[in-house]
Parts: C-alpha cells; structure tokens; sequence
C-alpha cells in the first residue's frame, strides 16, 4: 500500500500563500495549546503581557465555543501530523474578540514566532474588522504594550482609533465606521 509523501510546510515567504484562515472549534485546542508552545516567552508576553506558558482555560473555552459573544479564528497550514504520516494542519496564529460591552468587543491576536512578518496577522485583523461590523459592532478595544504602536497604526484602517497610554501600556479604542 502506497501513501502519498507528508507535507511539510516551512515558514518561508512562498509558505504564506498556503495558509488558511478559520472559525476556530474546540477540535483546535490541542492545536492551539503546540502552537503557545513553539511561542518564545517574548511573543506570549506581548500577547498576554504577563510570563504566560498555558492560555488562560476560561478564554480558551471561550474562544473555542463558538459563541457569538466570543468570536475566534484560527490560521492553519498544511503539516505532517505523527500519526500515520496523515497530512494535517498546524495552527499557527489565533484571533478573537470578545464582547465586553454593548457594542464595544476587546480584541487580540497571537502568531507564531516563525510566522509573524508574512500577513498572517494583518489578514486576522481584517477578518475581525469584517466580522465586527456584520455583527454591528461599534468599537473595538485592545491593549497593547507601550513598544507596539504600530499594532495601533494597523488598526487605523479599519476606523478612527483614540490611544490612552497608561503606565506601560496603550488602551486603543477603534471606532468603527457605521
């Protein structure tokens, strides 16, 4: 018996093109639980700012759930899984937002280290933005660290953006066109 040869997919520039971008399902935790994983501590700081090595289990059950109060993506490429030598996939970047007011959701996002530069992000962004906006959305929040204001400057696109810095931190609130 014969079986085609696993896919292995390297994070190269020609590597982006494969990627694939999903509403994330509980069948992605452990997925996502390796993706945190091959995170560096720096990476997972910026995201949760805070020495993270596991997500939080009430925003991973809530991001996968998919309630319309917590809404999540997931970007995939093809991978070789260990068992069998199936092809399968390799999570390697997670988007949501979550409701935290009336028409206000807190957004954040979290690639890969080896994947980070390449869209991944900016296309997770957009698909928020999207989705904000089908649901009617007014505003999106995200707290960033005090050396990432061009996380702001991206979010720009998608409305007028009002930044508080407090202490080391930017609170960004995007207001979204109506």
């Amino acid at each position: 018996m014969s079986t085609a040869p696993a896919v292995t997919v390297s994070a190269g520039p020609a590597a982006a093109a494969l990627v694939s971008v999903r509403r994330a399902a509980e069948g992605d935790r452990q997925a996502l639980v390796r993706m945190l994983a091959r995170c560096s501590g720096e990476t997972r700081y910026r995201r949760f700012h805070g020495p993270v090595k596991l997500f939080p289990e009430r925003y991973l059950t809530e991001a996968l759930s998919g309630s319309p109060v917590h809404f999540a993506l997931v970007a995939s490429v093809p991978s070789a899984e260990a068992a069998g030598g199936a092809a399968g996939e390799d999570v390697v970047a997670l988007a949501s937002c979550r409701a935290v007011a009336e028409g206000v959701a807190e957004l954040g996002v979290l690639v890969e280290d080896a994947w980070q530069r390449r869209g991944i992000g900016d296309r997770l962004l957009r698909e928020m933005a999207d989705f904000a906006a089908r649901s009617g959305l007014r505003a999106l929040q995200a707290q960033l660290l005090a050396e990432q204001p061009w996380i702001a400057g991206l979010l720009r696109r998608y409305g007028r953006c009002e930044t508080v810095a407090t202490g080391g931190l930017l609170n960004v609130t995007v207001r979204l066109p109506r």
